[in-house]
């Protein structure tokens, strides 16, 4: 029994430590983002920009280089993704998201682009 319970202990300890790390592990180029993004909401909660939570599994890593390099064309070629983006509680337009490959070198993006990978 006590093994059950420190299985469990240890799990629970592991599940919470990953997701804190989560920002911890975040590349210097996330800390521009996040004053408009959160990691820890999804698209329905907005603070400036749609929240970061779940990024990685609703968009593939091409798809966020795209819309890094050039929010407004990505936006003008519209999706499904744009569709969804377009279902945030405060969404507006025109889009106010700078591209990042003015502020940003080819490997700070690359990193960003593996840590949104992983929320």
């Amino acid at each position: 029994m006590k093994k059950a319970i420190s299985f469990i202990v240890a799990v629970f300890a592991l599940v919470a430590f990953s997701s804190s790390a989560a920002l911890a592990d975040a590349p210097a180029a996330f800390n521009k983002c996040k004053a408009c993004h959160k990691t820890d909401s999804d698209n329905s909660k907005w603070t400036v920009g749609p929240g970061m939570q779940g990024i990685g599994k609703r968009l593939s890593k091409d798809y966020l280089g795209k819309w890094l390099t050039d929010p407004q064309a990505t936006f003008d070629a519209g999706g499904a993704e744009i569709e969804a983006l377009k279902k945030g509680d405060k969404f507006k337009t025109p889009l106010k998201m700078p591209s990042v490959t003015k502020t940003m070198t080819p490997e700070d993006r690359a990193a960003l682009i593996d840590y949104l990978g992983t929320l």
